[in-house]
């Protein structure tokens, strides 16, 4: 049989795999010091999968994955994993009475997850009883929320491709945050994708919950120190003018770390900006908690003039990558456009944090660019950033970046 590579070595990729497994053999799950080894481990597996198994095998291989996550996010969709005991199991009978279902319908749907592993047979006929994944899409776990956004943001979108670029031509989303693949599928074209998620509460409540994740979704961000992709530690040496203003910050987990990591900054130092409804709910969640406390909670569209002058640093956190270009430099023009030059102040800084266009395709990295495009956004690489700075008043004087880690930091001044 022909591979899809001449240069893959079945007999060394597996002995690769072997000395992998033998290095991590008898460690624990969690040990954080094997997390690259067990996913190289799992990489190598999908290698010598995809390239000795009958050609149609993968093919269908695809097939069952698309139906795996449809299965979890309607059992998602029904708390049906809450139901099955962490420590025992469940009948079939069980599960469908308690979901006020019909019995064979839940049967079906059991019978994929049991195929795929997502959950294991119990104990006795007809029983059901978590896997070591399962759990994760328990209603308490950020993990489900985060689920049911890629279902929202991508598969649903995906399955409307060809008759969005049918009806929109075989191009990016073209006017800004409107008639986008996210709103073509769910029903609302003309309506930007936050407006229309403003519309289905359940979801925009989902969705509020998976950013929450933000060891996820890449959000738990070293600030200080040698493993940062940004030292924030200056700011907090700063003695005045000491500004930070966090845009669309949502709500506020980025200035949480940022005051604990950072010696000498405080929340009186801090501005949370972003829209009136995330804003209130930032107001809650800081009730009671004292890492916010100080902080300016301000209601703000950074499309629009920014309100705090002269800040000594604006962030942009997971921001840019949600707009297309031109809507990208219209947001930086007016971070310029508030900033003091470096004549004024020779350290006021924006900063852009987020996933960047990693060079070398990796799946996971070009499966959030696409869910972009379903958004009206892209990743970009840093000539892609240099060029939106550029464009908006700005100058980039530094672009961070670790090898392997999709995440950068652009650092830029006034122009």
């Amino acid at each position: 049989m022909s591979t899809s590579s001449s240069a893959f070595d079945l007999v060394q990729a597996a002995e690769s795999l072997l000395a992998d497994a033998k290095r991590i053999a008898g460690h624990e799950e969690d040990d954080p010091d094997d997390v690259q080894t067990r996913r190289k481990i799992a990489e190598t597996c999908r290698k010598i999968s995809f390239e000795i198994v009958p050609k149609v095998d993968v093919v269908k291989t695809q097939w069952t994955v698309i139906a795996n996550a449809a299965v979890c996010n309607l059992f998602i969709c029904w708390s049906a994993f809450d139901h099955i005991p962490l420590d025992g199991s469940i009948t079939i009978s069980e599960l469908a009475k308690a979901l006020n279902a019909e019995e064979s319908l839940i049967s079906r749907l059991c019978n994929l997850l049991l195929s795929t592993s997502t959950l294991l047979p119990g104990p006795h006929p007809n029983s059901l009883s978590h896997s070591r994944i399962s759990p994760l899409y328990l209603s308490t776990s950020p993990v489900s929320s985060l689920h049911a956004v890629a279902i929202g943001n991508g598969m649903k979108p995906y399955s409307h491709w060809p008759q969005y670029f049918s009806s929109y031509g075989r191009r990016t989303p073209f006017n800004g945050q409107t008639h986008t693949p996210f709103s073509y599928s769910w029903g609302y074209p003309s309506l930007p994708p936050w407006e229309v998620k403003a519309l289905f509460p359940e979801y925009a409540s989902q969705f509020t919950q998976a950013m929450k994740s933000r060891e996820i979704i890449g959000g738990n961000v070293q600030l200080v120190g040698r493993e940062a992709i940004y030292d924030f530690s200056w700011v907090g040496l700063i003695q005045t003018n000491k500004v930070v203003v966090d845009v669309g910050g949502g709500l506020g987990q980025l200035l949480r770390d940022l005051i604990k990591s950072v010696e000498g900054l405080e929340g009186k130092d801090c501005v949370l900006q972003d829209r009136k409804e995330v804003i209130d709910e930032a107001e809650k969640e800081r009730e009671g908690e004292g890492l916010l406390k100080g902080v300016r909670m301000m209601e703000h569209d950074f499309h629009n003039v920014q309100p705090v002058k002269g800040a000594l640093v604006y962030i942009l956190r997971r921001i840019l990558l949600d707009y297309s270009d031109d809507m990208a430099i219209n947001i930086l023009s007016k971070l310029a456009d508030a900033m003091p030059t470096e004549k004024e102040d020779p350290k006021a800084r924006v900063i852009i944090i987020e996933e960047r266009l990693i060079e070398e395709p990796m799946a996971l990295n070009r499966i959030v660019d696409l869910v972009m495009l379903n958004l009206g956004g892209k990743l970009r690489d840093e000539k892609m950033f240099r060029g939106l700075a550029k464009a908006a008043g700005l100058k980039v004087v530094k672009y961070h970046t670790r090898n392997g880690d999709p995440l950068c930091a652009v650092e830029c001044v006034k122009a």
